[in-house]
């Protein structure tokens, strides 16, 4: 697969960076229903489209949508991916649904059509831009290596393991670390606050040292700046949050730190932040959690 063409479907927040990078490794059409954001794609010179039907036939299929019924929509729905693609492509779900979710997918998937991978990423818009992310890679083996130019194209590729889901279990676990964390940052600033600190000073002093981490580093700044740009939405942490929470009950496994983020995360709903960015959940401790 020397250039292959690539439909990428999902140009959203960390989508479009992904898309980007990508291009590096192939000719990528950008499939979305947002006319901005296919403008912005065209931008980066890529091609687009609003429909999968439209689209060029694909070798690689990355789609990165936001939930599990968006995905099932994208690869089974009409004009889906299932009805569109060629039986030799590879499709790489990026999406973070759950190991559940991916389960229910893979099993309705048809037995003749193109292969399936399971390949959440990590490391955010920053990563996205950069070409760092991490991808958790589950499913076929032998596929994975058939795109590997196209997936280190956007940063690191782990292999989760052979079954589709392992990838899926990975992201569960770093969405333990990374939700909580993003709560906990929230805390300690507003803390700061309470004790008439300067949480700026506080967070530069802080952030270096053993209880540093790359939430309070990335959400600190904008937690206390007064204009919060979007990277990701508090709805899109709580809707991770939950996902972990449910397949924590489901293997039997009391985990008391997700249920305490999730109530944080579900006040920052009730609060009306659930469209603002991530780092807007330090208003919840401001005004008393």
């Amino acid at each position: 697969m020397s250039t292959p063409k690539i439909t990428f479907v999902g140009a959203g927040a960390i989508g479009l960076p992904m898309a980007v990078r990508a291009a590096a490794a192939g000719t990528v059409t950008v499939v979305d229903t947002s006319p901005e954001r296919l403008a912005e794609a065209r931008s980066h010179g890529l091609h687009t489209t609003d429909s999968l039907s439209a689209a060029p036939a694909a070798d690689v299929v990355l789609v990165m949508v936001a939930t599990a019924q968006q995905a099932e929509s994208v690869l089974f729905g009409p004009g889906g991916v299932y009805e569109t693609a060629v039986p030799t492509a590879v499709v790489a779900l990026l999406s973070t649904i759950g190991p559940a979710a991916m389960e229910k997918i893979a099993s309705n998937r048809p037995s003749d059509g193109p292969t399936l991978l399971d390949i959440p990423v990590t490391g955010g818009i920053p990563g996205a831009i950069a070409g760092t992310l991490t991808l958790f890679s589950g499913g076929d083996t032998a596929a994975i290596e058939q795109i590997r130019p196209v997936l280190e194209s956007m940063g690191n590729v782990v292999l989760a393991g052979p079954n589709l889901a392992d990838g899926q279990a990975y992201k569960i676990v770093n969405q333990l670390l990374a939700t909580s964390q993003l709560v906990v940052a929230a805390e300690a600033l507003a803390f700061a606050e309470k004790l008439g600190l300067d949480a700026a000073k506080v967070f530069e002093a802080v952030k270096g040292g053993a209880g540093g981490s790359w939430m309070l580093s990335n959400y600190g700044p904008r937690m206390l700046s007064e204009t919060k740009d979007i990277a990701a939405r508090v709805d899109i942490f709580l809707k991770d949050a939950a996902l972990v929470g449910e397949t924590a009950t489901a293997a039997g496994y009391k985990s008391e730190m997700i249920d305490a983020t999730v109530a944080v995360l579900e006040k920052a709903v009730e609060q009306g932040l659930a469209s603002e960015d991530a780092s807007a959940v330090i208003d919840v401790y401001r005004k008393g959690a």
